[in-house]
């Protein structure tokens, strides 16, 4: 069963080659670097919408129709079906079967999601039995080293320029040049612990979990939340033992629950672990996090014209949104269901109000319209 899509000029009609979607670019206009962010806010996060909105469950039962979105027209996937998926573990079979569950939904793909399909086809043709993450490992190498090429000459730029600027500010410069080094050769590098930043990766962890419909699970995420506010918004001498104690007591609940092989929760709890007791830990290479320590090292510049400089060229370097290395380098460091979430989360299904709720738009059937992520 096909259902058109439903658009203001009523029943789309168009070809659908003609509506793939292209990502969404911001304008040339320069940021507003007092809003700058560190990494916590932007954490990519692909959670499986089951909507919420009251009185859509007729609308999404059509889900499984592959309902094109109202805007590009382009059949989505129900979410109940990702999810039954990756909770059966089947993105984490031999890629063969893999790519037999993903070619499902290849007239959904466009853009980024349809070049890492070829590469992951192309690849399980000739290694039918490893699992994707391994077929984007080999020749993340090769994507990496363009991806260094970009940014080295904008690193350049910028040590320029920071050349020009008083020694305190080149001093501070260089400790930053000196952690970048490292994340981007992969070796150990000394990052102070954040409990913001560890209750935001939780509260993510939580939500994805809690999508999965497991109610055991979802009761040690809740006292996993409920444990870590115990823990200093600060950190320093006088919270440190508090805080060793209750990231303790975090680790001695996961290895006792349903969770205790969740790669995710074991990975934050053991580097907050280390980053608590000030050890070196492998974190890879962050943009967001790079521009953020940029921009506080030359927040009280007095020279705004070089400030602007300095920070339109750091705005320069590429972004996994935008460039196909660095979504490659990106998502091959990530578990075989992860990559699987990544390339099908944009297509998946969910409910919008066509007159915004906000403005007085009612919860009815005739206010509601299916649109992808």
């Amino acid at each position: 069963m096909r259902i058109s899509a439903i658009t203001l000029n009523g029943v789309n009609g168009c070809n659908r080659t003609l509506a793939v979607k292209k990502r969404r670019k911001g304008d040339n206009a320069v940021p507003d670097y007092s809003r700058m962010v560190s990494d916590l806010y932007l954490i990519p996060s692909y959670q499986i919408p089951f909507t919420s909105i009251q009185n859509s469950s007729k609308l999404r039962i059509l889900f499984k129709y592959n309902l094109p979105c109202i805007y590009s027209g382009i059949p989505m996937i129900d979410p109940k079906q990702v999810s039954r998926l990756i909770k059966s573990g089947a993105f984490e079979k031999p890629s063969k079967d893999v790519v037999e569950i993903l070619s499902k939904y290849k007239e959904c793909y466009s853009g980024m999601e349809e070049r890492v399909m070829g590469i992951i086809s192309a690849r399980s043709r000739i290694h039918p039995n490893d699992n994707i993450k391994q077929l984007l490992s080999e020749i993340e190498p090769i994507y990496r080293r363009d991806l260094r090429k970009k940014q080295s000459g904008i690193f350049r730029n910028i040590q320029e320029y920071f050349n020009q600027l008083p020694q305190e500010y080149k001093d501070k410069y260089a400790q930053l040049v000196k952690e970048t080094d490292k994340r981007l050769n992969e070796r150990p590098v000394l990052i102070p612990f954040s409990s913001y930043e560890f209750k935001y990766k939780l509260s993510k962890i939580k939500d994805n979990i809690v999508n999965e419909n497991d109610i055991k699970a979802k009761k040690v995420m809740n006292k996993l939340i409920k444990e870590s506010k115990r823990l200093s918004n600060t950190t320093n001498d006088t919270t440190m033992n508090n805080q060793i104690r209750v990231m303790g007591m975090l680790d001695w609940i996961l290895k006792k629950s349903v969770l205790k092989n969740n790669t995710e929760l074991k990975e934050l709890i053991g580097t907050s672990k280390a980053r608590l007791t000030n050890k070196e830990i492998i974190a890879p290479f962050s943009r967001k996090s790079y521009i953020y320590d940029l921009g506080r090292i030359i927040d009280d510049l007095p020279d705004k014209t070089m400030h602007e400089k300095i920070m339109q060229e750091a705005f320069k370097l590429p972004t996994s949104n935008e460039d196909f290395s660095a979504y490659i380098v990106k998502i091959s460091g990530e578990s075989s269901d992860k990559i699987a979430s990544r390339i099908l989360w944009p297509y998946l299904a969910s409910v919008e109000h066509i007159f915004p709720k906000s403005e007085g738009g009612a919860d009815v059937m005739a206010n509601f319209a299916a649109k992808n992520m």
